[in-house]
């Protein structure tokens, strides 16, 4: 009996991501060339092995393929012999390509004449305002189901061409969502996609053409919010069509992507399509509003102009300090691990995230031993506590390191005096995230989020079984208690039970964290120990990656929790009551009318301690309704942390 068919039905189901996940790019590409020079063969086909020779290496595979096989060549992990024979397998007989392998292949050209460089600008521009790891959920199955974030949509791919593409609804531009779809895949799916072309448009808006189009697009969210979210029209969705276009020539960045997306979910409220959200449309209406009179006070800040988010540009050398790394999973469908790096050039964190669709053979927690991301780096593992020297690297506005091949890289691996040395450090954690409140236009990036913090003392950990979170408190010099914090999953347990089982920290020892903020104040979730008496190599404590197996636990999932923090009845009434009129328009009720309910909902608020909303106004009620909302939108992100 052999056990080949089995094991070629097994090795069908890797393609090229799930190869490269596995082993690595570089590993895949040295392993066709061997293909190129060399003549495998089978020397043993058993019932429960096989084996195959290539060149002076034997690779033994068993019923689990590439995850189970051994090669007698010294490397301990998958290397390219492995991938290799695998490879040399699967071309060993009719080839059953894994469903959505033809969509990683449209190329650029035929996706500019499938429906046209217009709209092919617009998919473009739409997947670079969509988040990398949260913008598109993928479900593989017998075929593949694509679904946008925002707005959402979702697409069914049987195989076909673009048109095979089906849509769970009827969409006026379905072309254009298709286009997207498929660039949303490949980026999900490793690939890098082209930059996107400049428009031909004249010189950016002046200050008068900018103060045009802020005006314009106020009166297009009043005119939105009176006519009611619930009764829009098609020429509605035109003026905001055209007006993000404007946007985008203007480089008013932020404001064209909130645009876009608001034209998204006004053309699935068209549709009648059941993933239209008016609840979305409004939060979206009332940022807009809140940002365009933020252009209009403040000017042009870069914050609110923002930029082409994702576009990574050259950044030539780069000199790095690896502060460690965390595994993570997303709702949506995605699995990842990111790396964390002080960037001694550019004085802020940056973080290179390799991701895949969960529907992928991806360990998160085995890429951080993998081979790459850069040549010249051993693994990811390699990078923590080591001064790594990047030439020919790429990095986006908001700090994302890209892993691309041409990048070289050479880690040198450091004392904890000196990575000490070479990172900002806080002991005053009331100048954390600047010490002020942000408000929801002034979200930090997640790189910013970062800071290495030196406690004064440790308390214990200790594991809140409720909460299904770990607890570290640490103190600064001046007797402030920083909560660090690590929600208990799958991915953070190896962190969870190696800080509750472990010594307290020598004195001196640094903590690498993430900083947020929450109502009760600021929290931290840590990635790692910096121990300054420590020699190189050995400097720094990666806490996601400790030695031993996680514990059993209770996940949250199977828990009822109560947020951490509940909104008062009066912050619920009011929402409930804003988004009431927003659906029917303020045009359904005279002025005076709304605006004494809205003073009426404002006193209840404040006689609660909201002393933030106003009374007595006076505004249009359009604009009182975006202002009032948005308002309601920033106190629930301070009074829930998120």
């Amino acid at each position: 009996m052999s056990i080949k068919p089995g094991l070629t039905a097994v090795l069908r189901r890797y393609d090229d991501d799930a190869w490269a996940a596995l082993a690595s790019k570089g590993l895949l590409r040295r392993a066709r060339k061997d293909l190129e020079q060399q003549s495998p063969s089978i020397v043993a086909d058993g019932p429960d092995s096989l084996q195959v020779a290539l060149g002076s290496a034997t690779v033994t595979f068993d019923a689990t393929g590439p995850t189970g096989a051994t090669c007698s060549c010294p490397s301990g992990s998958t290397c390219q012999h492995i991938v290799a024979a695998g490879l040399w397998l699967t071309d060993d007989g009719p080839e059953e390509e894994q469903v959505g392998e033809d969509l990683l292949r449209i190329t650029t050209a035929e996706l500019k004449a499938f429906a046209g460089t217009a709209a092919y600008r617009w998919a473009r521009e739409y997947v670079e305002d969509l988040d990398p790891e949260d913008g598109i959920r993928i479900e593989q199955g017998q075929h593949l189901v694509l679904t946008l974030s925002s707005p959402r949509i979702g697409f069914r791919w049987m195989g076909g061409g673009l048109d095979g593409l089906v849509a769970d609804g009827k969409l006026a531009s379905l072309e254009k969502y298709r286009i997207a779809v498929v660039l949303a895949y490949q980026r999900a799916s490793g690939l890098e996609l082209e930059p996107i072309e400049r428009r031909a448009v004249a010189p950016r808006a002046d200050g008068e053409g900018r103060v045009r189009l802020r005006a314009a697009v106020e009166r297009l969210l009043c005119d939105t919010v009176q006519l009611g979210v619930a009764h829009l029209s098609p020429s509605l969705y035109q003026r905001y069509e055209t007006l993000a276009v404007s946007a985008q020539g203007a480089e008013y960045y932020r404001l064209a992507g909130l645009l876009r997306g608001m034209a998204g979910q006004i053309e699935l409220t068209l549709a009648r399509s059941a993933q239209a959200d008016e609840q979305t449309l409004l939060e979206q209406l009332a940022t807009a509003y809140a940002l365009v009179s933020a252009l209009g006070e403040l000017g042009d800040v870069p914050r609110l102009v923002g930029s082409a988010r994702g576009r990574f540009e050259q950044a030539g050398r780069l000199e790095l300090v690896g502060l460690g790394a965390f595994p993570w999973r997303t709702a949506s469908g995605f699995a990842g691990l990111t790396v964390v790096f002080w960037s001694v050039d550019d004085k802020r964190p940056v973080t290179w995230t390799d991701s895949r669709p969960s529907s992928l053979l991806f360990d998160p927690r085995g890429r951080y031993t993998a081979p790459g991301p850069w040549d010249g780096l051993h693994s990811p593992s390699d990078a923590t506590g080591a001064r790594v020297k990047l030439t020919g690297a790429r990095l986006t506005s908001t700090g994302r390191l890209s892993g691309v091949e041409s990048t070289h890289a050479f880690a040198d691996p450091l004392t904890g005096v000196a990575i000490a040395a070479a990172v900002p450090v806080a002991d005053r954690w009331s100048a954390l995230l600047g010490g002020r409140l942000l408000s929801l236009l002034e979200r930090e990036g997640p790189q910013r989020e970062w800071a290495v913090l030196r406690p004064a003392a440790f308390a214990p950990a200790y594991f809140d079984e409720a909460m299904q979170r770990l607890e570290w408190p640490v103190t600064d010099g001046e007797g402030d208690v920083l909560p660090l914090c690590v929600p208990y999953s799958a991915e953070t347990s190896h962190a969870v039970d190696g800080i509750e089982s472990r010594p307290e920290p020598a004195p001196g020892t640094l903590v690498v964290a993430r900083i947020r903020r929450t109502a009760g104040g600021l929290t931290g979730e840590p990635l790692s120990l910096i121990h300054p008496d420590r020699p190189a190599g050995d400097a720094v404590e990666a806490l996601h990656f400790g030695a031993g197996a996680p514990r059993r636990r209770r996940t949250a999932g199977q828990l009822s929790i109560a947020p951490a923090s509940a909104q008062p009845a009066q912050l619920v009434d009011l929402r409930a009551w804003l988004v009431r009129q927003a659906e029917r328009g303020t045009g359904a009720a005279s002025a005076g009318a709304f605006n004494h309910e809205l003073d009426r909902h404002h006193q209840a608020l404040r006689a609660a301690g909201f002393n933030v909303y106003p009374t007595g106004c006076g505004a249009e009620p359009p604009v009182a309704l975006l202002r009032s909302f948005y308002l309601t939108l920033q106190v629930t992100e301070l009074l829930t942390g998120g």
